[in-house]
């Protein structure tokens, strides 16, 4: 994964383009672009057009784009917390700043960056940053088509090239080792200052941890607008001056009038400097119990010649030039000393981005701040209103069907109630009878009377067979024509047979087309009979469906 520091100071945009890897980190690419100082220049357009140039270099979706809060817009503060959980400390930064910060905790975003651990205890460096701040750079960075991956602080960030920033905090004992006096021992700690263009970090370190950060309000360009004045030089030609030429001597022994007059206007300018890091000093030495063993150098403005010996014969303390870039052996580009002091802040920034979660960077972009998801916000402008629409029906349904519910249940017990009451009333079922069950076998039980009762009265009004025969006898020849003799007569429901003798088989068929109007169906069929032969006699068998007058009963 890559990540890019971008320091946007009042003088340059400086970048340090840094690539994590599993064997470790490179750094990859640094560029600078001069900002216009002259009075009419608009350097926040200036700002946004080269911003937008070098995001069109990287993949947003492969490339983690850092910035940071000038440090004097940031107050920082060595707290100690009675707990050493990330969460609780988060949670209770609000309330142990409020008296320290000079903004209100409601228009301010918090972080804290934990120095160590002392048992249950935790020693931190407290940030807060007005909202409007981060507001401004991240309307900077939407301008600018750039996707921050976090916001840091400027001198967090660069103290990043001095600590082992990829372990976590060192841990220690509850209790420290105290000497004789039952006093603690003093801690040593060094200091490292980078003089930028406008402003100095002054950054305080035990060993390779910070302990304190501050802001000096004092930089390069002070010293330029002084040679600005005192030789009626354009403030770019007297900026150009200094960086080139720009010198304090040590001994004027041999020096001419013109030396010594550029060297004191520079150490003149250079002791306002002076005046507010003995100040910053005496409060390390005092709020962190701390004797300050060296002070080092670095930034543009560290490159004034002999500045390192005329800062260590006025703070009485060693002052040296430094290298940010020592921890990083692999660099893919040459180096310089003009490289090596001006990209500390750019590549603390680098470094921020590829940080683990044991030793997160800090980040003002949370609460309201926090990243958000694109592809959420573009599929809910999309189809945001149809999922309202549809939530409000869903919503509108479970209602209906929760007072559909309701209401079949009130009916429900309405309609026990009057099953109850018909049940006693008129079913006259006892209490223990009166229910669905009970009437439901009433019920029953009265169709089955019902049905009884229509049968019964249904074979009252049914033809016997007397009437059948009388029938028979109506239907049948007259004794002029025929002479019939009935011997076998079977009524079974419907269905009769008949058994006889007549004269002749012409009797036979004339008997049998006058049966056939008693018929239902009009047939008449011919059966097998049982008689024996008599003289002078032919015997015949029919069988035919007549009406008893039986209505069929529904069940």
């Amino acid at each position: 994964m890559k990540s890019v520091g971008i320091d946007i100071g009042s003088y340059s945009i400086k970048v340090v383009e840094m690539l994590g890897t599993s064997k470790g980190v490179q750094i990859v690419q640094q560029y600078e672009h001069a900002l216009g100082v002259s009075a009419g220049n608009d350097q926040e357009l200036e700002t946004l057009e080269y911003l937008r140039q070098l995001s069109s270099r990287y993949n947003p979706s492969q490339t983690r784009f850092v910035l940071g809060i000038k440090q004097e817009k940031v107050a920082i503060r060595n707290k100690v917390f009675p707990f050493s959980d990330r969460t609780k400390i988060s949670k209770s930064l609000p309330f142990e700043l409020e008296e320290d910060i000079p903004f209100t905790t409601d228009n301010a975003i918090f972080d804290a960056k934990i120095i160590r651990t002392l048992g249950a205890t935790a020693e931190v460096l407290a940030c807060a940053a007005p909202k409007q701040h981060v507001q401004i750079l991240l309307k900077r960075a939407v301008d600018s088509d750039i996707e921050p991956y976090l916001i840091s602080a400027e001198g967090l960030a660069f103290a990043n090239c001095f600590e082992k920033w990829n372990e976590q905090p060192p841990i220690f004992p509850a209790v420290l080792e105290v000497d004789t006096e039952g006093l603690r021992p003093r801690r040593s700690i060094s200091v490292v200052l980078n003089l930028g263009h406008t402003n100095t970090l002054v950054c305080a370190f035990e060993g390779p941890s910070l302990l304190a950060v501050r802001s000096v309000l004092w930089g390069g360009k002070n010293v330029a607008e002084a040679i600005s004045r005192k030789y009626g030089l354009p403030f770019i030609e007297a900026l150009k001056e200094l960086q080139n030429k720009g010198f304090i001597l040590t001994s004027k022994e041999g020096a001419t009038f013109d030396q010594v007059t550029f060297s004191d206007l520079i150490a003149n300018c250079v002791r306002d400097l002076v005046r507010d890091l003995q100040l910053y000093l005496l409060e390390f030495k005092s709020e962190l119990s701390a004797d300050i063993s060296q002070v080092s150098l670095t930034g543009g403005t560290s490159q004034i010649q002999n500045l390192g010996a005329f800062l260590t014969q006025n703070l009485e303390l060693p002052v040296n030039k430094t290298s940010v870039f020592t921890n990083f052996p692999v660099i893919h580009f040459d180096m310089n000393p003009r490289i090596d002091a001006s990209f500390g802040t750019a590549l603390g920034f680098a470094i921020e981005g590829l940080k683990k979660p044991r030793n997160p960077a800090i980040n003002f972009m949370r609460g309201e701040f926090a990243p958000q998801n694109k592809m959420l916000i573009e599929f809910w402008e999309k189809w945001g209103h149809s999922i309202q629409i549809g939530t409000a029906a869903l919503i509108l349904f479970f209602i209906y069907g929760y007072l559909r519910l309701d209401f079949a249940q009130q009916l429900s017990v309405r309609a026990d109630e009057a099953l109850v009451t018909h049940a006693k009333n008129v079913a006259h079922l006892n209490p223990k009878n009166a229910n669905a069950a009970g009437v439901k076998k009433y019920i029953k039980d009265n169709k089955k009377r019902a049905a009884d009762l229509r049968r019964l009265s249904n074979l009252a009004r049914m033809n016997s067979p007397l009437d059948i025969i009388k029938k028979i006898s109506e239907a049948s020849p007259t004794k002029k024509t025929i002479l019939l003799e009935i011997k076998n007569l079977q009524l079974e429901d419907g269905n009769l047979s008949l058994e006889g003798y007549v004269k002749n088989q012409k009797e036979v068929a004339s008997l049998q087309t006058s049966l056939s109007n008693l018929s239902i169906n009009g047939k008449v069929s011919t059966r097998a009979n049982s008689l024996p032969q008599a003289p002078g006699k032919v015997a015949f068998g029919f069988s035919l469906v007549v009406d008893r007058g039986i209505e069929k009963v529904s069940k």
